[in-house]
């Protein structure tokens, strides 16, 4: 399994390779979109929900309920109240929203959203760009609606029926936010709590809602596991034509770096060990689950190592069948078995 190499010996991979992973996202379709007639906002649940400090409280919550509908209510009771017993249907409404907006730490956090999202017109930009591409690719896709909430540091991204994407953006406040060390936050997941991922983990939590998590692919052995998340990141990469994959996976261009040149090592190390072929609820975490790394490998290997090979064995397989498939057809009627079958995904040993 290589390492990282030098400055100087990259420089020469990149010449002789002519910097596959740089310029992969400069091959991708960009259709033009300008007549698909969507826009998307971001809707400040957020600030309305602290808006019970200023306004009588069944005024605010009449308010909240019309403007939200079910949402408001699935926002109460999954983020505010938690769970309660079948039996307890005591109406404790008000004063667990009473505690939650004057709670100190809570209170802090919004400080840090108002201040960090002051402006969040780049974001919506690129949330109507994005969304326009998904209603291009598949028309059947109900476009959200974009509700910003304050998850207490507990999800980024989250949909609710097919009506809304709820996006926590205090778990988008930059990297070195003091708060998420105290909060418990591990290190390797602070690289991606930036505002450039609002937008792409929006469009995978509505990837999810219509065509399945990783929890839907984990009765599937591993490979077939890998395809299913790759396939995802694959449509995440027409969605965010000029992103390139270090932000489409979630890792940092040097953990990128290192995958694109170990990329033979890593598909070796798979079979050698006989995991592709197996479904083991512990390889499914340790290959396709976010990690500061991948046990058995070295350090220098990000955790959710399967998913990048999966978009590797997608990538094969949209080459091998010429390009002819749509995106549409691609994730609609392609299973794991039948890519991984077309792909002949057979990753060439490094020249170093």
């Amino acid at each position: 399994m290589k390492h990282l190499k030098p400055a100087y010996v990259l420089l020469a991979l990149l010449v002789l390779s002519g910097c596959s992973g740089c310029n992969k996202n400069k091959s991708r379709e960009k259709p033009d979109v300008s007549g698909v007639q969507i826009t998307v906002p971001i809707i400040r649940f957020d600030k309305d929900l602290f808006e019970f400090n200023n306004h009588p409280f069944l005024e605010q919550y009449s308010l909240m309920q019309s403007k939200y509908g079910p949402f408001f209510d699935f926002y109460l009771n999954h983020f505010i109240i938690g769970p309660r017993p079948a039996v307890d249907t005591a109406n404790v409404d008000e004063p667990a929203i009473k505690k939650f907006i004057t709670d100190s730490y809570i209170h802090r956090i919004q400080d840090s959203i108002n201040l960090h999202f002051e402006n969040t017109s780049d974001v919506e930009k690129e949330l109507t760009q994005s969304f326009k591409y998904v209603k291009y690719y598949f028309p059947e896709i109900k476009t959200p609606n974009i509700a910003a909430v304050n998850s207490a540091f507990g999800v980024a991204a989250f949909t609710y029926d097919n009506n809304w994407v709820g996006v926590g953006l205090d778990l988008y406040l930059g990297p070195n936010n003091a708060d998420y060390d105290s909060a418990g936050i591990y290190q390797y997941m602070q690289h991606k709590m930036r505002r450039e991922y609002i937008a792409r983990n929006a469009v995978e939590a509505t990837y999810n809602l219509y065509f399945g998590d990783e929890e839907a692919s984990r009765n599937k052995n591993l490979i077939e596991a890998m395809i299913d998340k790759g396939k995802k990141l694959y449509f995440l990469s027409y969605i965010f034509p000029d992103a390139p994959d270090s932000l489409l996976v979630g890792f940092t261009q040097k953990q990128t770096t290192w995958c694109e040149q170990s990329e033979y090592e890593i598909w070796k190390y798979l079979n050698e060990k006989d995991l592709l072929y197996k479904n083991n609820y512990m390889d499914h975490k340790r290959y396709l689950d976010e990690g500061p790394t991948t046990t058995g490998m070295p350090p220098e290997a990000p955790g959710n190592l399967g998913g990048w090979i999966g978009l590797q064995i997608v990538r094969k397989f949209v080459k091998e069948t010429g390009g002819k498939i749509s995106l549409h057809d691609l994730i609609t009627k392609y299973d794991s078995k039948a890519i991984l079958e077309k792909a002949r995904y057979r990753p060439s040993k490094s020249v170093f």
